[in-house]
């Protein structure tokens, strides 16, 4: 293994030493390394020269210059796996193990918690049913039946989503005991509700709810479970390849980080090389391997500025991750991966992701349209004008900050054209349709507002309210309870489930018509805009049954709820005819 020092990477470079202290709340402040500490080097491929433009120097690199970014270590993007070693960051999200069933603020694990002894999703597999542990020896340890698997790493855990556990399997037939592989548990805890639900049990129970899995097996035999490597680790890596060893486990590979804190767990070494690898998405991601860019002083020609890319390049690169589909040619992974070359799409970043790297699989509602299932963002907004709007074709960055941890990836300000030209830099957020307004207004319905309304939301609070009410037919109280008339709740309705029902935003910036969950009925019907969010419990109020069920759609008050709703937003509505 060759170790390859800094600075015999760039002379322009220095010092090593790290200014940090992103300004965080206690419970999301990601371990830093204190002042004078430095990010180390560099445990590298003995192929691995430092002219390789393959060389990925990872984000501690990046920071040494662009501190401005620093920002990103505390990102979803940073922050998704997290090795699970001892208890140090329990209960901090983003950093550690935040299952609380009991709501106690004692995480789990450390409570023991067996799913047999409690009323839960888990009734049915009694007495078989999971049971957590926690030793400071062991770690963290979940036990099936009669075998204790060890939790390798955690994914999720931004109190936001969902928190699930990645184990490693006790195997007859390999040194250490355990597979190479590392497989989904079936147990997943939705952050939103704090509540356990079942994730893929057919890979640890037999259809009678018996164990499958009586005590160490064949590593073959292991291969056969909910795969990491196989299905997920394309989208949670800065780089990867993937690949299957002699017992048919899949392997990940990611870059070879040059730069690293050692003791930073959001990097991952899923090999047992003893080499940390770029697990979670680093900056390199979006702007491709940084070798070159730091051995050639900083040149712009060496790395990618995606700002600088068009349009469609720049949400390609997006969706090289926020997207659902098969790997080419033959479907064998769920994340955009040439089989064929067993390249990603980091080094080809500016590429067409089809016909190479993938093919859409996407989860949707019975129209087709509407996504079902979540990371489906870069389907979704193909289907949006905003896609090839011709005055000015839209790219997510213009709404997304893949640094900014503060607002969960969103901007918080924008520098648009103000009357006459002139340049404005507007604070906006959802919230208060700010971020929204601060590019329509001046166009549609919002031809009346002025960009400097927007900048001085306070002042013009009044007037912004009648204008956005004309088109929304309803009360303004976009930051308060209702969220009456706030942009999203319509354009960008919830329908898409990651943990708890409805918790990821549509991106297809279109509402859906009550129309279409009367028209689907025979399939299951489907959520509408006007329900999902405010309307489902209507009802009663306006002398109709009252909704049983939050996740189904053909139910008598569904029905009776949405032919309602089409007297407003229908093709005869009142406030808005639709032409489906």
């Amino acid at each position: 293994m060759a170790i390859l020092h800094i600075r015999q990477l760039s002379l322009a470079v220095v010092t090593l030493t790290l200014a940090y202290g992103v300004p965080l709340s206690a419970e999301e402040q990601a371990p830093q390394p204190a002042d004078g500490q430095t990010a180390v080097a560099l445990a590298l491929p003995p192929t691995a020269a430092a002219d390789d433009k393959r060389l990925f120097v990872g984000a501690e690199g990046c920071f040494m210059c662009h501190k401005a970014y620093e920002g990103w270590r505390t990102s979803l993007h940073a922050t998704g796996l997290k090795l699970a070693p001892d208890d140090r960051y329990s209960m901090q999200i983003k950093n550690g193990v935040i299952v609380d069933y009991d709501k106690n603020g004692v995480e789990d694990f450390k409570q023991g918690l067996d799913f047999n002894q409690i009323s839960s999703d888990w009734d049915p597999y009694k007495p078989n049913a999971p049971i957590l542990g926690y030793s400071g020896g062991t770690g963290y340890t979940i036990q099936i039946g009669p075998v204790i698997y060890p939790v390798a790493f955690v994914h999720g855990g931004s109190g936001r989503y969902k928190q699930r556990f990645v184990l490693r399997i006790p195997v007859t037939d390999r040194p250490n005991g355990l597979s190479a592989g590392h497989y989904y548990s079936p147990i997943q805890y939705n952050e939103a509700n704090q509540k356990y639900v079942i994730y893929e049990p057919k890979y640890w129970y037999n259809d009678d709810k018996t164990v499958k899995i009586l005590g160490p097996i064949q590593a073959k035999e292991a291969a056969k479970g909910k795969s990491f490597e196989k299905e997920c680790s394309g989208c949670h890596a800065t780089s990867m390849r993937v690949e299957q060893d002699e017992n048919g486990e899949y392997i990940s590979y990611s870059s070879n980080l040059v730069y690293v804190w050692p003791e930073d767990f959001h990097y991952l070494d899923l090999r047992d090389t003893g080499v940390l690898e770029g697990f979670n998405g680093g900056c390199e991601r979006c702007h491709g391997p940084g070798n070159l860019h730091i051995v050639g002083l900083g040149q712009t020609g060496h790395i990618v500025n995606p700002a600088k890319l068009t349009a469609m390049q720049a949400n390609e690169l997006c969706g090289s991750c926020h997207s659902r589909g098969k790997s080419l040619p033959t479907a064998k992974h769920d994340f955009p991966y040439d089989e064929l070359t067993g390249e990603d799409y980091s080094r080809y970043i500016g590429e067409s992701l089809y016909g190479r790297f993938f093919q859409d699989k996407p989860g949707l509602w019975p129209d087709g349209k509407t996504s079902k299932q979540h990371h489906q963002q870069f389907q979704e907004f193909r289907q949006s004008s905003k896609w090839e709007f011709a005055p000015h074709k839209v790219t997510c960055m213009e709404c997304h900050d893949v640094h900014n941890q503060e607002r969960v990836h969103l901007r918080t300000q924008l520098t648009v054209a103000g009357t006459g030209g002139a340049q404005l830099t507007i604070a906006v957020k959802m919230e208060d349709n700010s971020l929204c307004l601060a590019c329509h207004a001046g166009f549609g319905p919002f031809e009346s507002l002025k960009r400097e309304y927007i900048q001085d939301m306070e002042a013009y609070l009044q007037f912004i309210a009648r204008v956005v009410s004309d088109h929304t037919h309803h009360s303004y109280d976009p930051t308060g309870q209702t969220a009456s008339s706030r942009c999203t709740e319509c354009h960008m309705a919830r329908m898409a489930a990651s943990g708890a029902p409805y918790d990821i935003s549509s991106h297809t910036f279109k509402a859906v018509p009550p129309e279409r969950t009367i028209k689907y009925q025979e399939q299951g019907g489907m959520p509408n805009s006007c329900a999902v969010r405010c309307h489902r419990t209507s009802g009663p109020a306006w002398g109709l049954p009252a909704d049983q069920s939050l996740t189904k759609w053909n139910e008598e008050s569904d029905v009776a709820v949405a032919q309602k709703l089409m007297s407003y937003y229908g093709p005869d509505g009142t406030w808005w005819k639709t032409k489906e």
